[in-house]
């Protein structure tokens, strides 16, 4: 009998060592995502508390910017073009990511919500306080990130780079080509797809709301 006992203790304890690295509280595994994959599902509140869900982002393309915060300003150059180009004209939904995963403990949350709010992003801010976005592909935030996603949710594109206009031109094409591939939009939903989900709201349709990237 103690033998069995302890054979199943060691089988307990291989099955804790063995488990994958990813394996986070909540009991989701992050992969890294490939191009052409389905993108990871996200649920991430604004500066301003309003909810960005990817599912119901669905129909139009997705451009997602992200890089340290003292990189701010080389992707705010990155903000401002896109957003003249394809944001003004509601072509894509526009992103900024700020990935907190590891902001220091002596911060509080507040501080940080102001801090964002008084930089005054010319696109919507989400706090991304899990590092959801991060965990999904391998990112250097010492460099602004492009992350690209299409009408359907699947990553397009992921590019890291400084701003200057030969790059912008090139993802600008990328950005063009899926357009020319969009799954097209509920007529019925369409005058209720101007402005992100707010908290505790309740989505009927399975398509949802989307949010202004504007």
């Amino acid at each position: 009998m103690v033998r069995i006992m302890n054979r199943v203790l060691l089988a307990v304890l291989l099955v804790v060592l063995l488990a994958p690295a990813g394996l986070e509280a909540g009991g989701y595994v992050y992969h890294k995502v490939d191009i052409g994959a389905p993108f990871t599902h996200f649920d991430i509140e604004d500066i301003y508390q309003q909810r960005w869900v990817s599912t119901f982002l669905r129909g139009k393309p997705i451009i997602m910017l992200t890089a340290h915060r003292y990189q701010r300003y080389e992707v705010l150059k990155w903000a401002e073009t896109f957003r003249r180009e394809f944001g003004l004209p509601g072509h894509v939904h526009l992103l900024w990511v700020a990935n907190l995963r590891k902001f220091p403990w002596s911060t509080s949350r507040g501080t940080v919500t102001r801090q964002w709010r008084d930089f005054n992003a010319p696109i919507p801010v989400l706090l991304d306080w899990d590092g959801v976005i991060g965990k999904s592909l391998r990112i250097n935030y010492n460099v602004p990130n492009i992350i690209l996603i299409d009408a359907f949710g699947r990553l397009a594109l992921h590019e890291m780079h400084s701003y200057n206009p030969e790059v912008y031109a090139a993802i600008s094409a990328r950005v063009k080509s899926l357009l020319s591939v969009n799954p097209g939009v509920d007529p019925y939903l369409a005058p209720m797809m101007a402005q992100p989900v707010m908290p505790g709201q309740t989505v009927t349709s399975q398509r949802g709301r989307r949010g202004d990237s504007n």
